[in-house]
């Protein structure tokens, strides 16, 4: 079969609309040109093998707008949450307000709130991965009192929908921080939330409750929501910004 051909990438630049617009361009065997925005903001253009490099200028101007587009949308998401670190002296939150890890040598496993830290305690010492998972289990013991108080703060405004009293639970979730089952009114908590404020917990909380009544992501769940708690986006971006 013939070999593909691919030369070296080359930055371009060009102006559009009185500002430079940047570009890494490749010359590739292929038949169409091809356009990529990079989170970074960083544009990517493939071109066909033996056009000419004003040509695809051209094409890029035919499409700043799109790229401009695409470049806001990523320059316009929060930054990612930073990642925790198990080890003396790394910063770790509980109840919304944090705690610096410290260690301690004791005769059994415990962690405990201490002033301004948290302290993990152990016979011998521990590694990362047995420091995270000693918080982990920790965070599920502490979490029932703390979300209950949630519900007592949030149920009362469901109060005109006559609705049953949902059940709680704790269970560890990967990748959300809550789930509803409408049909039994169970709501399942990461116990991960005990990391955050009240209110970023009253949030999440108030909006599984809302999927008692709306079952999807509609437009009309998020009027609920909204109704209910005007400020819940504000919950929802310092929750999501906790560390991972």
């Amino acid at each position: 079969m013939p070999r593909s051909f691919s030369a070296a990438p080359r930055r371009e630049s060009l102006l559009y609309r009185n500002q430079p617009l940047s570009y890494t361009l490749v010359f590739r065997s292929r038949r169409t040109i091809g356009f990529a925005v990079k989170p970074d903001g960083s544009v990517h253009v493939t071109a066909p093998a033996g056009t000419s490099p004003e040509w695809v200028a051209q094409q890029v101007l035919k499409k700043a707008d799109w790229i401009l587009k695409h470049q806001a949308a990523f320059a316009s998401r929060p930054a990612p949450a930073p990642t925790r670190r198990f080890e003396a002296g790394s910063t770790h939150y509980y109840q919304g307000r944090s705690y610096a890890l410290r260690f301690a040598q004791a005769s059994r496993m415990a962690v405990a709130v201490v002033a301004d830290e948290l302290v993990v305690s152990s016979p011998a010492p521990l590694t990362p991965a047995q420091t995270e998972a000693l918080l982990h289990a920790w965070y599920a013991r502490q979490a029932a009192p703390y979300f209950a108080d949630s519900l007592e703060r949030v149920w009362p405004r469901f109060a005109e929908f006559n609705l049953v009293r949902p059940t709680l639970s704790v269970r560890h979730m990967r990748t959300r921080w809550g789930s509803c089952t409408p049909r039994t009114a169970r709501i399942r908590l990461s116990p991960e939330l005990i990391r955050a404020r009240p209110e970023c917990l009253d949030y999440v909380l108030l909006h599984e409750c809302c999927h008692l009544l709306v079952c999807d992501h509609s437009k009309a769940f998020y009027d609920l929501q909204t109704r209910l708690m005007p400020d819940w986006e504000r919950w929802k971006v310092e929750l999501n910004a906790l560390p991972k």
